[in-house]
């Protein structure tokens, strides 16, 4: 049956015995949605051990395994093995809970959640994670082991640098010292 565009039927359409009701479009509320493209990044994976880990942080993963000497400057996040030195100046080091480390670990601060077997030197802080196991020396101004680490070794605390400065100062006549008589009544 033709329509006309007002989508009136036509008056040669007959309502009658054997004619075909006008088609009309079911009403549903389900309206497709358009893909998005402007969804926000997931947000980023918050690591056990409560201590956050830089977005830059350099990042070994769960599958990787490296053997040799790591060197450098920045934040390092292990979650993979390493079998050799470690050594991160000024930056931070992290195991994470999957973290299989036989190496000697020389960093700034160094966060223990995995597996280490070597020496671990830090120049501020050294903590042992609930889950870390840990063997060798531990060596660091500011060092905490959570309940449930395991560890086996020496512990050594050491002083900051800035504990090694002796201040100079030049003596003023509020700091001099005066000789006192051994005996009051002698004078």
């Amino acid at each position: 049956m033709w329509r006309k565009p007002d989508g009136k039927p036509t008056s040669d359409s007959a309502t009658g015995p054997g004619s075909i009701p006008p088609r009309t479009q079911p009403q549903s509320s389900f309206q497709p949605s358009k893909p998005s493209f402007d969804r926000p990044a997931p947000a980023p994976v918050a690591y056990s051990g409560g201590e956050g880990v830089s977005s830059d942080a350099s990042r070994i993963g769960a599958g990787l395994k490296i053997r040799g000497e790591i060197t450098g400057s920045s934040d390092l996040y292990l979650d993979g093995e390493a079998n050799g030195k470690i050594r991160v100046t000024g930056g931070r080091v992290t195991i994470g809970p999957q973290g299989k480390v036989q190496a000697d670990i020389d960093a700034k601060e160094i966060v223990v959640n995995g597996t280490v077997q070597g020496n671990l030197k830090a120049d501020a802080k050294l903590r042992l994670g609930a889950s870390s196991q840990v063997d060798g020396a531990l060596a660091a101004p500011s060092i905490a082991i959570d309940d449930g680490a395991k560890f086996h070794g020496k512990v050594e605390v050491t002083r900051t640098k800035a504990a090694y400065a002796v201040p100079e100062q030049e003596p003023t006549d509020e700091t001099e010292l005066k000789p006192v008589a051994a005996n009051a009544d002698d004078e």
